[in-house]
């Protein structure tokens, strides 16, 4: 009996260290990956606060021009300025945020409006119809009943700056595209 129990007291603390070790490796990951997806900034733009009624204003327009997908090409410099107002968006927002998911989506939706203006394509309007319903669903579900943001992860916070990356320079090549279309 008393080699059993003391096996027992052996196995719970040995139990005990492993939960205690993969903790701290849990934490240090989460840690890494919240300073990777931190480093993953924007050079040269200014961070501003996300607005949420702005926010909510940008997708019933772009919805709207989804719904009449040949006037797309009437509002570029609309569709640029919510790039830019979203860019600062996600300059300012914390990694992993809500703030951040909804201004790299609505980043990403305008971008596939100039790029349908450039070269229309059903891609492009389902692309912007997908970035905008996950822009609307973090604006409508970005606060839990006990008034804190749901949880995310900190991949989906790298992913999210990664995005925003790719948007960056997808936009650029937009720019000399459009200028040279004119």
């Amino acid at each position: 009996m008393r080699i059993s129990g003391g096996f027992a007291v052996a196995a719970l603390m040995a139990a005990g260290f492993a939960l205690y070790l993969t903790g701290r490796d849990t934490t240090s990951s989460f840690d890494a990956l919240h300073a990777a997806a931190d480093g993953l900034r924007e050079a040269g733009v200014e961070g501003q606060d996300l607005e949420n009624e702005t926010a909510t204003r940008m997708v019933t327009a772009m919805d709207d021009l989804l719904e009449f997908p040949d006037t797309i090409g009437d509002h570029v410099e609309d569709l640029r300025t919510i790039a830019d107002v979203t860019a600062s968006w996600a300059a300012a927002a914390a990694p992993a945020s809500r703030e951040l998911h909804i201004a790299v989506n609505l980043r990403g939706a305008a971008g596939e409006l100039r790029a349908h203006a450039l070269r229309q394509s059903e891609a492009h309007l389902r692309r912007a119809r997908r970035y905008l319903d996950q822009a609307r669903s973090s604006l409508d579900g970005g606060i839990n009943g006990d008034g804190s943001p749901p949880p995310q992860l900190a991949t989906d916070g790298l992913r999210d700056q990664m995005q925003n990356l790719e948007q960056a320079q997808r936009e650029q090549l937009q720019q000399v595209d459009e200028a040279i279309k004119r």
